[in-house]
């Protein structure tokens, strides 16, 4: 675990497959959530099996639509973080490519943390509501953490990378 060698290929680093397997890993385990499962319905769990009109749709379906399009942007980052040694992509790329990776996970933490917290803003019938906090699970726990966890890999990454420009 020494500094970034220069002979060594661009996105190699192990840390970089586990950072992007805990960031797409969410993604899949949130599909235990649509059944909620004894581990609760997760960050999109209020997101199907409801008839309730767009329109009258309360926090708790925003909160989940929010976290589903999170996700959906961490997979995707996941996967290209994956191919990007195939890519063959400039060594210069690399910082940048690990600070994105964290700007995602922090996000995706904050959010969790808000609506968790204080609630965030949705659309209503009267216009921006304030809504009431959204419920913790076990499930949402996992998901935050695996994120979370990515996160701090590629953080890690990131400054060592800085260190050895």
């Amino acid at each position: 675990m020494g500094d970034v060698s220069e002979g060594q290929p661009t996105f190699s680093k192990p840390q970089a497959r586990w950072a992007a397997v805990l960031l797409m890993a969410p993604f899949f385990l949130q599909m235990l959530g649509f059944g909620q499962t004894p581990l609760g319905g997760g960050l999109c769990g209020e997101l199907f099996g409801n008839d309730t009109p767009l329109g009258l749709q309360g926090a708790g379906f925003w909160y989940a639509v929010l976290f589903m399009l999170l996700l959906g942007l961490q997979l995707m980052y996941g996967g290209f973080l994956l191919l990007a040694r195939l890519l063959e992509l400039p060594k210069s790329m690399e910082p940048g490519l690990y600070a994105t990776g964290v700007g995602l996970a922090g996000l995706l933490t904050l959010l969790f943390l808000l609506t968790r917290t204080t609630g965030l803003p949705y659309p209503s019938p009267q216009g921006l509501a304030i809504g009431e906090t959204a419920p913790l699970d076990p499930l949402s726990l996992i998901l935050v953490g695996s994120s979370l966890g990515g996160g701090l890999l590629l953080l890690d990454l990131f400054k060592r990378r800085a260190a050895g420009s």
